[in-house]
């Protein structure tokens, strides 16, 4: 059975655990917001003790990039590789 999204009252957070964020890009359900990690979405920062999160920046990224726009801003770099 699927896990339905809801989208939360006021403003979205920063960090979004996978329920937030695939309401946040407008996927029907958790699962096929995960099915399309990390082939259109970013993959998630993972903590010991805390739930996968995703970060609104990178979101709002993945989005813009799909659909062929620049983005704004810095660069978010996804490892240190990239600084370089």
């Amino acid at each position: 059975m699927a896990r339905l999204v809801a989208m939360p009252h006021g403003a979205w957070p920063l960090e979004m655990r996978a329920g937030t964020a695939a309401a946040y890009v407008d996927e029907p359900s958790v699962e096929a917001f995960l099915k399309k990690v990390p082939h259109v979405y970013s993959e998630p920062v993972r903590t010991k003790g805390s739930l996968p999160k995703w970060h609104r920046s990178k979101l709002d990224r993945d989005i813009a990039r799909r659909h062929g726009l620049q983005q704004q801003g810095p660069q978010l770099a996804e490892d240190a590789a990239d600084l370089i």
